[in-house]
């Protein structure tokens, strides 16, 4: 099954030092590595680096070398574009997710990829998405 993965996971496993809580981000990568084929978009990509910097004080190095040696082996990275952004602006206007996820809905529908792996409980708003998460049963 295709998931798309949004940039919260990989930020956590790319931040957390705590070995007890870092382990449970692990398990849930290794579990939706195992069961779906998994898929991003350059702006989830752009959202862990930036996030990474500005938040946690994580050096550009370190985040480009996780997402090269940890995420992109194992996701197919996505193409944004303006059929992408058509689709975001009207998920925008009908239901007022913020712009980001709006892109990577885009991004789903156009790859018919029906389930995203997110924090985000404002995706829970679209009839067609399948989020999961830690406390998602």
């Amino acid at each position: 099954m295709r998931a798309f993965l949004d940039a919260n996971l990989l930020i956590y496993l790319n931040t957390i030092t705590d070995k007890s809580l870092r382990l449970v981000y692990e398990n849930l990568y290794t579990k939706v590595v195992d069961e779906h084929r998994l898929y991003t978009d350059v702006l989830v990509l752009d959202e862990v680096i930036y996030v990474s910097r500005k938040r946690y004080n994580v050096p550009f190095r370190v985040t480009l070398e996780f997402l090269n040696e940890i995420v992109k082996p194992f996701v197919n990275v996505i193409s944004l574009g303006e059929e992408e952004y058509d689709i975001a602006a009207n998920i925008i206007s009908e239901h007022n997710i913020v712009p980001s996820d709006a892109l990577h809905l885009g991004a789903m529908k156009n790859n018919n990829i029906a389930t995203i792996v997110s924090e985000d409980r404002e995706l829970d708003k679209i009839g067609w998405v399948k989020r999961v998460w830690l406390t998602t049963p």
